[in-house]
């Protein structure tokens, strides 16, 4: 069965959006001011509804919802990074931005942080001015470290309307990868330019519906 959408489509709008803005925004985009040396590597899978139930025939209509935990089982401090690659359809041209820029987090010795479906969305805002709001997205949250870490997926979903009814949890498991992890200054929200629907509104993905109900 084909996607009623494809993520390679509004990739390529993401595209040409984004030549359209000055240079100097795009630069502000890829401008490094911190690397951090990493040793360790982490994808651990998404899957999220965020909007309305997930529907576009590439899995079973209902709500999906992922939360990666991230722990610190050391007792050094240390910064970690991640980002978000997006999974396109098969064979498609991913496009420039299918992958997000890093960000950046401190773990105390023990620590413990989280990332949820809203907060996964968050990488795509804003990217050289331009928020995509997701109704659902799937792909890998790609964690760097230059130590050992517990890393662990909570998948839950249920039906459209409804409780929680099914309830996985997935160790990821770590690849030894040494890489020198360039981050980028966070865009301030004052730079947000525009607003883009995945999907669009009005595609076959909507089927009539109106998200914003």
């Amino acid at each position: 069965m084909k996607r009623a959408h494809a993520f390679n489509s509004t990739l390529l709008a993401l595209s040409l959006a984004f030549a359209g803005m000055p240079e100097s925004s795009r630069a502000q985009a890829v401008k490094s001011n911190e690397t951090i040396k990493t040793e360790y590597q982490y994808a651990a899978k998404v899957v999220c509804s965020l909007r309305f139930p997930h529907q576009d025939g590439t899995l079973a209509k209902g709500v999906y919802r992922t939360i990666v935990n991230i722990h610190n089982p050391t007792r050094k401090r240390f910064a970690i990074a991640a980002k978000v690659a997006l999974a396109t359809e098969f064979g498609s041209d991913p496009g420039p931005f299918s992958v997000t820029p890093f960000k950046k987090a401190e773990l105390q010795a023990d620590g413990a942080t989280e990332s949820n479906c809203f907060d996964i969305a968050g990488y795509f805002c804003p990217i050289n001015g331009v928020c995509v709001d997701f109704a659902f997205l799937e792909g890998f949250v790609v964690i760097k470290s230059p130590e050992p870490l517990d890393v662990v997926g909570v998948y839950t979903a249920r039906h459209s309307d409804g409780e929680v009814e099914t309830m996985d949890v997935d160790a990821v498991r770590e690849r030894q990868i040494s890489e020198a992890v360039e981050l980028t200054a966070p865009e301030p929200k004052s730079e947000i330019k525009r607003h883009m629907d995945f999907p669009a509104k009005g595609s076959p993905a909507f089927q009539g519906k109106d998200p914003t109900k």
